[in-house]
């Protein structure tokens, strides 16, 4: 391994983005980055500011002609998402989901439509909306970056903004969130799995009663899981970092326990999210100190239990674990890998 792995990613943040981020943010970008050129993730948000179209295409022409970076590319989605992505790594990760391959991720999608008295797993855990901009949207896109970038170097267009499915959604499954938050959107009908064009949702089924935002998450006990990765020695200047946190219902869990029980009806089948959810901390707010560590890469276990209450979610935890572990044993800018978890209760979660 090359000790300036970490300064090389360095110096293109600061390359690009010179002082409009400070020292932190730059810290973090250039991890995010080292993340996605060693294969942990498929893809990574950029939130630590906004990215115009000449931070983009600057950023991707670094990449072109970088030796060290030239797998990776970005994705924007409209103008306000733009992603890093790892082509090869993100091709297999759509194959692997639309193909239903048990090598994929296991995801969950949750239903958190503000009419239900408290969040429920969507049937089939499949989602026809996000299945159809994953299939006619993302894939050809991901497809053309790899047959066109050995290529004369080009500037791609924006992807354009799903107007059937929330970015939310679509934004969680991107970073490889196990649990995918579904709201209420312009289409209502659950996936039944499969891909034709002609199952899509009629916009005369729109529900006109939208909220922007609202949902069902709000006062309940929700377990945030965090994923942090310890440096590497052999690498100069690298930190500690936080690959990613999502979160999931503890109620969901625990009322899915008793399969004998009849779960409410859903007043709404949702299909749109709007961006990555955010947690509102505030004086009202109550949280648990972090659990002892649910599980570390010199301990892992595939076959120890899990924690988990719903066998929907005990089997994408199981899934998540397993890939992470899998895909950090291929690298070697990273030493090792814990997951804690920790509830919280918010009157707040904002999406």
């Amino acid at each position: 391994m090359d000790r300036s792995y970490y300064d090389d990613g360095l110096t293109i943040v600061r390359l690009v983005l010179q002082k409009r981020i400070n020292h932190a943010a730059q810290i973090s970008l250039t991890n995010d980055i080292l993340c996605i050129a060693a294969g942990l993730r498929s893809a990574s948000l950029v939130d630590q500011l906004f990215l115009n179209r000449n931070d983009v295409d600057r950023l991707q022409s670094i990449f072109h002609h970088s030796a060290r970076f030239n797998h990776l590319d970005l994705i924007s989605i409209g103008e306000d998402h733009v992603f890093i992505i790892h082509r090869q790594l993100l091709l297999q990760d759509i194959h692997d989901y639309l193909s239903g391959s048990s090598d994929g991720l296991q995801r969950v999608f949750v239903n958190v439509d503000h009419h239900l008295p408290q969040p429920e797993i969507m049937p089939a855990n499949r989602y026809k909306a996000l299945e159809d901009y994953v299939r006619y949207v993302l894939l050809p896109e991901v497809q053309y970056r790899i047959k066109s970038w050995d290529q004369a170097e080009q500037c791609y267009k924006p992807l354009a903004v799903p107007n059937r499915l929330s970015l939310v959604t679509l934004t969680g499954w991107l970073l490889s969130y196990p649990i995918n938050y579904v709201l209420p959107g312009h289409g209502r009908r659950y996936s039944s799995g499969s891909g034709d064009r002609e199952g899509r949702c009629n916009e005369d089924e729109e529900d006109e009663d939208q909220d922007d935002g609202r949902n069902a998450l709000a006062n309940q006990e929700l377990v945030v899981t965090r994923v942090n990765l310890q440096p590497s020695k052999n690498v100069d200047g690298l930190r500690e970092h936080c690959l990613l946190s999502f979160s999931y219902p503890a109620e969901l869990a625990e009322r899915s326990m008793n399969r004998s029980s009849e779960a409410p009806p859903s007043p709404l089948s949702p299909q749109v999210e709007r961006s990555e959810y955010q947690f509102e901390m505030t004086a009202d707010a109550t949280a648990k100190p972090m659990s002892a560590r649910l599980a570390r890469s010199e301990s892992y276990d595939h076959n120890r239990p899990l924690p988990f209450n719903n066998p929907d979610i005990g089997a994408a935890g199981r899934s998540f674990l397993a890939q992470l572990h899998s895909r950090f044993q291929k690298q070697t800018i990273w030493k090792a890998w814990e997951v804690g978890q920790q509830t919280v209760v918010l009157p707040v979660v904002a999406m």
